[in-house]
């Protein structure tokens, strides 16, 4: 019986973080699979078709200093943060009290965006 290859962008695209974490490492294919217990082929369908387990994700991200909610989601990269957060920091000298409302308020919009805005 063969198995269908039909994967899902965003199953796919946990493959691909994957890949780029483990590119991005120090360590090679094989070795990562032969720390978390899986040969390198089985390795090598995980990155292809994003099919990871739970536990291997929680290891892998373990081993790879990733996030994993990272690997399991991703993000959007944020245009000129680096900026944002020297300003943050900046205005956190004389008014802290500011920098807190303002992150406190993006923490609300992300969660009503992630949470409630895809019901």
């Amino acid at each position: 019986m063969k198995r269908s290859t039909k994967v899902s962008p965003e199953v796919k695209a946990v493959g691909d973080r994957l890949r780029g974490a483990i590119d991005n490492h120090s360590l090679s294919v094989e070795q990562v699979g032969q720390k978390i217990g899986l040969s390198s082929s089985q390795l090598y369908d995980r990155m292809k078709y994003g099919n990871l387990k739970l536990q291997e994700a929680v290891v892998l991200s373990q081993l790879l200093d990733i996030d994993l909610a990272w690997l399991a989601m991703g993000y959007e990269e944020i245009p000129n943060l680096e900026g944002i957060v020297t300003k943050f920091i900046e205005l956190y000298q004389t008014k802290p009290e500011t920098v807190e409302s303002l992150l406190t308020t993006i923490d609300w919009l992300w969660f009503e965006e992630r949470y409630r805005g895809n019901k």
